[in-house]
């Protein structure tokens, strides 16, 4: 692909030699359209790894080229009318109000004053699990789709994984039995608690939780058994480091969600439906069946820090399957 597109900008440039030379911030021009510097840097920035060992030289041909590539279509289009077909406004406008959403979110974190170190030191003090007591646990894992008919499927009588296993096959569900690690520094507290707490009294019984990772179309159970744990503490410097980020992570969710209330509370009385149509209106919740509700996403190691084994996002309970 390098090469290809190094060989399109010497096709453009040798196809445009009658032309003036640009200068300044103006790196190439397209039918007298200007290309900047600042265009082509943007373009550079989307290139993986900025072309890895390739020449910068070479990487910075291959980024101009798309961008002149790119505006040559984008012209041949613009003669045939294209850009004034209803689909294509509706496609503009959609993508204008994404990008105003991402910079409105960009303005809203950049205000956000930086965690202090203060603070993360009490967050260090306030969740040892995480950090001074941290443990990395070994599961025997059973994953799934959470069926419409769980309450039907007699989980709550499984004493063993096993029994896990029959009940799901009898009921035709399809499932993924893996070993897992869940590290106590990458999951919510409370999930580390909840499996303290039932290993030590559930006698080698399953435990339950559920989440739902984006993109999938129905909560994730996860039933679990615990084969080993092991101690592993994070202190000193890289955890106080690790707590800050953290805590600006909170803080940022926290200015973003408080700003959507915020702009939903003014704009409410703004906002007028046609009839039949209206907010959505979502069905109750379904009782619950022994199986933990999902809880917020589990912290993200800070860049830096050693990395914690991946885990699934943690539920706020776990519950023994029986």
């Amino acid at each position: 692909m390098l090469a290809s597109a190094a060989a399109a900008t010497l096709f453009l440039a040798a196809c445009d030699k009658g032309a003036k030379a640009p200068e300044g911030q103006v790196v190439a021009t397209v039918d007298g359209k200007e290309v900047t510097i600042h265009e082509l840097n943007g373009e550079l920035a989307t290139i993986p790894n900025r072309g890895g060992d390739a020449p910068r030289k070479l990487v910075e041909s291959v980024a101009l080229a798309r961008v002149v590539e790119r505006k040559m279509l984008a012209a041949e289009a613009e003669k045939l009318k294209l850009d004034k077909s209803p689909q294509f406004l509706l496609a503009k406008q959609r993508a204008d109000e994404g990008l105003l959403v991402q910079a409105l979110q960009g303005d809203i974190q950049r205000k956000v004053p930086a965690a202090t170190r203060e603070a993360a030191q009490k967050f260090v003090a306030e969740n040892p699990q995480v950090f001074g007591d941290r443990k990395i646990f070994t599961l025997d894992q059973i994953q799934f789709l959470r069926p419409a008919n769980i309450d039907q499927l007699g989980l709550k009588d499984a004493k063993t994984m096993a029994d896990v296993e029959r009940i799901l096959t009898d009921a035709n569900v399809e499932y993924r039995r893996a070993p897992q690690q869940v590290d106590s520094l990458s999951v919510n507290p409370a999930l580390t608690k909840e499996i303290i707490r039932i290993t030590a009294t559930s006698n080698g019984e399953p435990f339950m939780f559920a989440d739902q990772p984006a993109g999938a179309p129905a909560p994730v159970i996860y039933v679990n058994n615990v084969t080993a744990t092991k101690s592993q503490p994070f202190t000193g410097e890289k955890a106080i480091s690790y707590a800050q980020n953290i805590l600006q992570r909170q803080n940022v969710q926290k200015s973003l969600a408080d700003a959507l209330k915020r702009y939903q509370t003014d704009y409410k009385p703004k906002i007028v439906y046609g009839k039949g149509y209206g907010p959505p209106v979502f069905p109750k919740a379904p009782p619950r069946t022994g199986v933990a509700s999902p809880a917020a996403p589990a912290a993200a190691p800070a860049t830096g820090s050693a990395a914690p084994a991946t885990t699934p996002a943690a539920a706020p309970a776990a519950t023994p399957a029986g």
